[in-house]
């Protein structure tokens, strides 16, 4: 008598990742972010949660994406009306994910803010996958000059003694906090403040001049309410991958991350004024950074080493393929690397019949200037749409 398999089943979260989500959609209840400052557990698509530190107070209200936007027949809606008013706002827009802040100074920033995406741990990738994501973080810098990233401690570079002395960078990317949010709207005092979950009311003419003149186009203060978001369509963080980058599949961020959890900041670089930076463009050394707020997103199957792993239960990583990063890693840029190689021996065999083989070795994974260019010109002309972004299956 043959045996009967029994299909594998998802093990039951554990209760602590799933307080204080009633009424929420069950995939939400998988990733978490929590305010390293206060470790407070911010739940998102709720209410708004109440921030006060020694630069600024405020609040922090966060919007992301859950599969019932995209697949009402198949997904329960929530019951929560926070998050079915999160639903209803995200649906017919591309972008996963919003957050939306509301802050006051407790004193005046003299250097320029940043906002920063980063992992404690530098990142291990091989010389084709370092090279495609070179040429996206180039194209990123062209469109946005203000734009820093680092790929964080150089093991061949790097001294210990400067390590000590936090003379170093984290692996990270970074923006103007001028020009990287999709929206800043300054109220003054009297003023009615824009109701938070919704779309934050300012101009495109507005929106271009902050993103052309970067760090220092708002004079900050301590009188004006700031109230801004952030919104992208490029990164899930239920299903924790990255969609929707023009000519890309998506992918897994753990081919990129491995299990790191990554940590959204808001800093300013001390010290230096925002003239004198545009002249110097100095790196952003951890002894040079004033840290206003730090968060830290991570995922219940897909990431190891998190706040969250200790303050909310283990997280078991073992049986997701996508967060197995060494043998997963190691795999794929052995295949992009064999790819890479047949697709450079098919331009020399073709260059070949022509006469014009190429000597650099890298030209294969550089953008041409008609390329950049045309992002470049697309994402001035549309500054503030988010919902034409074409979808890469």
């Amino acid at each position: 008598m043959g045996m009967t398999s029994v299909p594998p089943t998802t093990p039951p979260l554990p209760p602590s990742w799933t307080a204080d989500h009633e009424g929420q959609h069950p995939k939400l209840h998988e990733m978490c972010v929590i305010d390293t400052q206060t470790m407070q557990r911010i739940i998102p698509n709720s209410v708004p949660i109440l921030v006060d530190n020694e630069c600024f107070s405020g609040q922090v209200m966060l919007l992301i994406r859950t599969p019932d936007v995209d697949n009402a027949a198949t997904e329960a809606a929530p019951s929560l009306e926070s998050a079915q008013q999160t639903s209803d706002y995200l649906s017919g827009r591309q972008r996963r994910f919003e957050f939306q802040f509301r802050v006051k100074f407790k004193k005046v920033p003299t250097g320029p803010i940043f906002l920063g995406c980063e992992v404690e741990q530098p990142v291990k990738i091989g010389r084709v996958t370092k090279g495609l994501t070179s040429v996206l973080l180039a194209m990123i810098r062209r469109i946005n000059s203000g734009f820093h990233y680092s790929w964080g401690i150089d093991a061949k570079k790097t001294k210990q003694a400067d390590i000590a002395r936090d003379e170093y960078e984290k692996t990270h990317l970074s923006f103007p906090v001028e020009a990287s949010m999709d929206r800043i709207v300054i109220t003054k005092p009297g003023e009615t403040l824009p109701t938070m979950g919704q779309e934050l009311p300012e101009t495109d003419a507005s929106v271009k001049r902050r993103r052309k003149q970067g760090a220092g186009s708002i004079e900050w203060n301590m009188e004006d309410t700031y109230t801004m978001c952030l919104w992208s369509a490029y990164v899930d963080w239920i299903q924790w991958r990255c969609m929707n980058v023009t000519g890309v599949r998506p992918f897994p961020l753990g081919l990129v991350l491995g299990t790191q959890p990554i940590y959204l900041s808001v800093y300013e670089i001390k010290n230096i004024s925002n003239a004198d930076y545009k002249k110097k463009r100095p790196p952003h050394y951890r002894s040079k950074l004033a840290v206003y707020s730090r968060m830290e997103f991570s995922h219940i199957a897909k990431t190891k080493g998190a706040i969250s792993e200790s303050s909310l239960g283990d997280h078991d990583t073992t049986d997701d393929p996508e967060s197995s990063s060494s043998c997963l890693f190691e795999k794929r840029e052995s295949q992009y690397e064999h790819m890479e190689e047949d697709k450079q021996l098919q331009q020399e065999d073709t260059a070949s019949s022509t006469g014009s083989v190429s000597s650099n070795p890298d030209e294969s994974v550089k953008g041409s200037d008609e390329e950049t260019d045309a992002v470049a010109a697309a994402d001035s002309s549309s500054p503030v749409n988010d919902d034409v972004i074409p979808k890469v299956e």
